[in-house]
């Protein structure tokens, strides 16, 4: 098998920057919902949009104590990175007052958001989904949460996500605490082979009153150590929650 999983070192942060001169423009490792709200057609605005997304990662990298970076590297592609996911663990529980500062960017006075870049629509998609976790990840309990995971347009459907999604099982049986992260309608089938669970009801986002006429869908999951499930375990949901608007 020439695919492999290892720690994201920092270093690799310079190859994921330089995709967007080797890759058609978009075809490269920023993932949702930056495409959606930073569209690109050429390698120029791929790569401005890739130092900026990055640079924000840098800075996660080397301050948040709880992300933990895996990559998928092509042994058979010159170790080339095709995959990367960021997970995280809280052995607190997630606080989205103390932790939505790292998903969001925020700009210093007198600074100014690259061209293309809809900040406010990232910032808002962010902040909706990451408030929802109060009505349905339990609060000041252990977890690990999925929070970013891409895979290189060019190279889907060879496996690497799932070693990315395992890894992140693996350290929840290890701990013996539940798995979270919210999916999009593509993704779901990945995560339910592997366990994961859809709790409640969909999120959904409209995001005309940011000029772009689609709704964006998340489907909140979760896995069970094995142990739990076998408990009976279950989760607490506010039934209220449904559409985030």
């Amino acid at each position: 098998m020439s695919l492999q999983l290892h720690p994201l070192d920092f270093q690799d942060f310079d190859e994921l920057v330089s995709h967007g001169t080797s890759y058609p423009p978009g075809d490269d490792l920023v993932g949702p919902p930056t495409p959606i709200c930073w569209p690109v057609k050429t390698r120029e605005e791929a790569q401005t949009r890739l130092a900026f997304h990055f640079t924000k990662q840098r800075s996660r990298f080397r301050g948040d104590p709880t992300v933990r970076y895996m990559k998928v590297i092509d042994t058979a592609n010159k170790n080339s990175i095709i995959s990367i996911a960021r997970w995280h663990f809280y052995p607190n529980g997630y606080n989205f007052n103390t932790e939505i500062h790292w998903e969001t960017h925020n700009l210093e006075p007198g600074q100014s958001a690259p061209y293309g870049f809809n900040i406010a629509l990232h910032n808002h998609i962010l902040t909706t989904r990451d408030a929802a976790r109060r009505s349905w990840i339990p609060e000041n309990t252990p977890c690990w949460i999925l929070m970013h995971m891409v895979t290189h347009p060019s190279h889907r459907g060879k496996g690497a996500a799932g070693l990315l999604v395992n890894w992140g099982i693996e350290q929840a049986e290890r701990d013996h605490v539940p798995a979270y992260l919210e999916a999009g309608l593509m993704g779901r089938p990945v995560y339910e082979r592997f366990g994961f669970v859809e709790v409640g009801d969909m999120l959904q986002l409209d995001l005309k009153e940011f000029n772009v006429d689609m709704m964006f869908r998340m489907i909140k999951m979760a896995y069970f150590p094995r142990e739990e499930v076998e408990d009976g375990a279950e989760i607490a949901i506010d039934p209220t929650v449904t559409s985030l608007t």
